[in-house]
């Protein structure tokens, strides 16, 4: 019995099987890496072999990364969900400037940087760019990064760090979804962008959320006039060209929740508006527009979808804004 016992441990059958078992798994392993080679299910530009144009996902943060290298645009808008009702046609068509919306929804400023820094990239002309700032950018130390990671891997330099992240059910899933764009199954999404949330916050509608979180006050004049997020933006505008014209918009909020002028909120507030208009200084056809004021447009409820998110008939008036921005500069009369 021991003899048999020995015997079957012992015997090369079994070193064979676990041998491939092994070599199907790796092969396996690289069928598929070779599938996400040839696919690029992100579209990122860093591989791909197939030519296949766009993709079909709502997950902004990822399929940003398709729209930011599109040649077909030369002009990009970015923010967060507070920037996604400002439509890139109506800007396109006034302009004569192809815009592409590159909003991420619920990103925070340094997300949003490297969408900004992705686009850059791959854009050797740029002819103008338009940053709805949220008050995140308005902290005084970069905050620790919460809720689901960003994928900072789809907008490295790195071929590499993009690569080791294919190997995962979600590039499947996207690979599959590409595959069914290039194969006429599937339409892609809107290439520039456009996605209007009033598809599931209908107008008459008003929710109690989204009260703008505006940054504790400093407790000195100083550190008041210290905003990391900013100084990253200006480090990135620095090395732009000095025609490249740029529009800073602060998007409105329901008026209940505009700081009140004198208080600590409100004096950090122009701090930070300071800040951000001195990004476009001596920039032609560039300005810096605050639409965060308390008027009648801002007390009307039905001009909201939340506290934060505001509705088409404010989208259009920033749009105006914006296109009036880039014809005459900060001498544009902007009506709000």
């Amino acid at each position: 019995m021991n003899s048999s016992t020995s015997s079957s441990e012992t015997d090369p059958g079994w070193g064979r099987g676990i041998i491939a078992c092994m070599g199907t798994l790796i092969g396996a392993a690289v069928l598929v890496l070779a599938l996400m080679v040839i696919v690029d299910p992100y579209d990122s530009g860093k591989l791909g072999l197939l030519g296949i144009d766009g993709v079909d996902n709502r997950l902004t943060q990822i399929t940003a990364a398709s729209r930011a290298r599109d040649p077909n645009f030369n002009a990009a808008i970015l923010g967060n969900s507070t920037a996604q009702l400002i439509a890139p046609a109506e800007l396109s068509g006034a302009t004569g400037l192809r815009f592409v919306q590159l909003y991420t929804t619920g990103s925070a400023p340094r997300e949003q940087l490297a969408v900004l820094d992705f686009f850059l990239r791959n854009h050797k002309q740029v002819g103008a760019l338009v940053l709805a700032a949220d008050p995140g950018w308005c902290v005084h130390a970069r905050p620790k990064e919460e809720g689901a990671p960003f994928p900072y891997w789809l907008y490295d330099r790195s071929v590499v760090t993009y690569a080791v992240r294919l190997i995962s059910w979600q590039a499947i899933e996207q690979a599959f979804q590409r595959l069914s764009i290039g194969l006429g199954w599937r339409q892609r999404m809107n290439p520039d962008g456009f996605v209007s949330y009033e598809d599931i916050w209908p107008p008459g509608q008003f929710k109690e959320v989204g009260w703008p979180r505006d940054p504790a006050p400093a407790t000195s004049a100083g550190t008041r006039a210290t905003f990391p997020e900013i100084a990253a933006l200006v480090e990135i505008v620095r090395k732009l060209p000095a025609d490249v014209p740029i529009v800073i918009i602060v998007p409105p909020t329901f008026a209940a929740t505009v700081p009140k002028p004198g208080t600590d909120v409100a004096l950090e507030r122009v701090a930070c508006d300071a800040a951000l208009k001195a990004v476009i200084a001596g920039r032609p056809r560039s300005n810096f527009i605050s639409y965060r004021v308390d008027n009648a447009l801002t007390r009307d409820r039905d001009n909201f979808a939340d506290f934060i998110h505001y509705r088409p008939k404010l989208a259009r008036r920033i749009e105006q804004g914006i296109i009036a921005s880039l014809r005459d500069g900060e001498s544009a009369t902007i009506d709000f």
